[in-house]
């Protein structure tokens, strides 16, 4: 039986694509039998991660987080014969000054190897044009020859290049890497704490990675991961969760975060039993969530308790790969509840952030009513209501002209209209008059601009030349 080898290039992702033949199989396989396969890529090869629109590095160790991320899945083997191939898909992501970009492993990397988890057998290399198998000495013992389910692996990505920019010009940079991964120049030598010289323009290049730990998923278990709660013994996907705050209305991220895992679990059917599936979620991923929610956290890790707020859990298992994400809603029943009042929306009004920068896509049509602060906050210049939920604020803002209006002086008489062509009333508003609109004006079918006004569900428009 021969071991075939072969890759392929698509446009959506790097799929490096290997048939080698699973545990039964091997034995009858030694190096001659083993074939080269060269198929043709239609990726462009452009070893570089472009970062030069993430300005100058400006924190004080000059930190550049890299991180490579693959996913290997097993091939799938019957009666001696491989029925599925192995696949091998992975991704660069450079981040900086907030600014992230991913980049496929066959455009950021001349040469992707896939070694054993020894390191010292080649499963398949390629380079671009060619793809070399090296069985060496098969080792039936270490077995470590074949892509194996729940075998562990490593890959190397030689030649990957960076670009900075010529705002980093010659500047030493500091790459932070996960603690499977290492880097060194293209003859081996690691540099001292990760620490690279760019050049003129900003660059480097012919860096080599080593990623550790890339364990094979098998691809014949196909069983989701689920929670459940352990009081209950009920599969959840959603959850919640009752804790108290202290005397001073605060908790704690650690204690938090160790009673949630204590009442949700993870679980994955492994060969007809149910099997724990470890959290992902680290207590530093929580921290991160509630300061997204607008929640502060000290370096203690405690946080002043609001009447409620989400926590989320995920858990990843090694035998497939599968994700299960838990979202749970946490109440404190002493936590600190933010004022609020009932608002009714007179303009279809949109979220928008802290900085006044729209959240998504979401918005809240007009005549519906929505729970906000008592008081509206100013954001470079404007008034807006944050919307509480829960007792909760939510970091999120509405444009309070969209719910109070805003007050404008009539400078010439006007109709009440309810349409283009249509008037709602014989009212005629006198010149000087002040009158609230509400939201920003309408264009009708005559094309002609007009403000909502009337604290009502009434068609009450006023054409916006008058003001």
């Amino acid at each position: 039986m021969k071991k075939n080898l072969r890759i392929v290039s698509i446009a959506a992702a790097a799929l490096l694509a290997v048939a080698p033949v699973a545990a039964s199989a091997v034995s009858t396989v030694s190096a001659a039998d083993a074939t080269t396969t060269t198929t043709a890529t239609t990726t462009t090869n452009k070893p570089t991660v472009d970062l030069t629109g993430a300005g100058a590095v400006t924190n004080a160790d000059k930190t550049v987080t890299v991180t490579p991320n693959f996913t290997l899945t097993a091939a799938v083997a019957k009666d001696k014969n491989v029925i599925a191939s192995a696949t091998l898909q992975g991704t660069i992501t450079a981040s900086l000054n907030g600014t992230s970009v991913t980049a496929n492993v066959i455009d950021a990397a001349k040469d992707v190897t896939l070694k054993s988890n020894t390191g010292y057998t080649t499963i398949y290399k390629y380079d671009g044009k060619t793809i070399e198998n090296n069985l060496g000495k098969w080792n039936e013992a270490a077995g470590d020859v074949y892509v194996k389910a729940g075998n562990d692996y490593q890959v190397e990505l030689t030649g990957v290049g960076f670009s900075f920019g010529s705002a980093n010009a010659n500047k030493e940079v500091s790459l932070k890497l996960p603690a499977n991964v290492t880097v060194t120049d293209a003859a081996g030598t690691p540099f001292k704490d990760n620490k690279v010289k760019l050049d003129q323009y900003g660059n480097v290049t012919n860096l080599t990675f080593t990623v550790k730990g890339i364990k094979a998923y098998d691809a014949t278990n196909t069983s989701a991961v689920q929670f459940y709660n352990t009081n209950s013994g009920l599969i959840e996907s959603k959850a919640t969760y009752i804790t108290l705050a202290d005397n001073d209305g605060n908790l704690n991220v650690n204690t938090l975060f160790d009673g949630l895992k204590k009442q949700y679990k993870a679980v994955q059917l492994q060969n007809g039993e149910l099997k724990d599936v470890n959290v992902t979620t680290t207590a530093a991923d929580l921290t991160a969530e509630l300061e997204k929610a607008g929640i502060k956290v000290n370096a203690a890790g405690d946080f002043e308790a609001p009447a409620s707020f989400t926590a989320t859990l995920t858990a990843k298992s090694t035998v497939n790969g599968k994700v299960a994400t838990l979202p749970v809603t946490v109440t404190v029943p002493n936590g600190k509840v933010v004022p609020s009042q009932s608002k009714t929306i007179m303009h279809n009004a949109y979220f928008y952030d802290k900085d006044a920068k729209r959240v998504g896509t979401d918005k809240v049509t007009r005549y519906n009513t929505v729970t906000v602060a008592t008081s509206t906050t100013t954001i470079n210049g404007k008034a807006y209501y944050e919307v509480v939920e829960n007792g909760k604020a939510t970091g999120k803002f509405i444009n309070a002209d969209n719910i109070d209006g805003t007050k404008r002086t009539l400078k010439h008489n006007a109709y009440v209209y309810k349409s283009s062509k249509k008037r709602a009333n014989k009212v005629v508003l006198k010149k000087g008059t002040e009158v609230t609109t509400y939201g920003g004006s309408y264009t009708f079918k005559n094309g002609k601009q007009y403000y909502k006004i009337g604290n009502n569900t009434d068609k009450t428009y006023v054409k916006a030349s008058n003001f």
